[in-house]
């Protein structure tokens, strides 16, 4: 095996002293794998240099984090910011209660507006995507309003103390039918108690 070796080696040799063409061919082949190995190194030079720029950048922010003295004030501000949010939602202990409150809210709304054969119902309720203490709940209304009634209307939903959102609006002028889908967020509310219930 090593001799087998060892004349394929002196061949080889003798060819490349022979022929400039191939010696040519190899040394280009040569440098090719040179150049491949160092884009290849570079691009892992590259990758720990960017690397040790963000653990860096890291480093920085976590150390003027702890330089902060104002943590007093930050821990205000977000109690603050809390208190305005958990005004702005709905509560309830039950996912009945809170379509209870979102029907008799809706109906209180529209009291004064001068609709006639309202209908109100209860429509879908579930957990707020990537907030799972938070509920959307949803109910319908349908109805015959008045001209102006329905301007009225959104006024009313738009200035409510509490967030409503209009998620479809249906105005059919021809029989001055209104159809509308209003949901409203609620915290407190406990989904898994209220459907093992059930």
């Amino acid at each position: 095996m090593k001799v087998a070796a060892k004349q394929a080696f002196v061949r080889a040799r003798r060819e490349l002293a022979d022929n400039s063409r191939l010696r040519l061919g190899a040394w280009i082949i040569v440098g090719l794998l040179v150049l491949f190995g160092l884009l290849v190194q570079a691009d892992r030079l590259t990758a720990v240099h960017d690397d040790y720029i963000a653990g860096t950048v890291k480093l920085e922010r976590a150390k003027a984090t702890l330089a902060r003295t104002d943590w007093a004030q930050l821990l205000g501000a977000e109690r603050e910011t809390h208190r305005e949010l958990a005004e702005r939602f709905w509560q309830a202990d039950t996912e009945g209660l809170a379509q209870a409150q979102l029907e008799a809210a809706l109906s209180r709304i529209i009291q004064d507006l001068g609709f006639r054969n309202v209908r109100i119902r209860s429509g879908l309720s579930e957990s707020a995507a990537n907030l799972p203490s938070v509920w959307r709940v949803q109910t319908q209304l349908n109805g015959e309003y008045r001209e102006g009634g329905e301007r009225r209307l959104i006024h009313a939903i738009a200035t409510h103390p509490k967030k409503l959102v209009v998620d479809q609006l249906e105005l059919r002028r021809s029989n001055s039918r209104v159809t509308l889908v209003l949901s409203a967020y609620f915290i407190g509310l406990d989904g898994s108690r209220e459907r093992d219930s059930e």
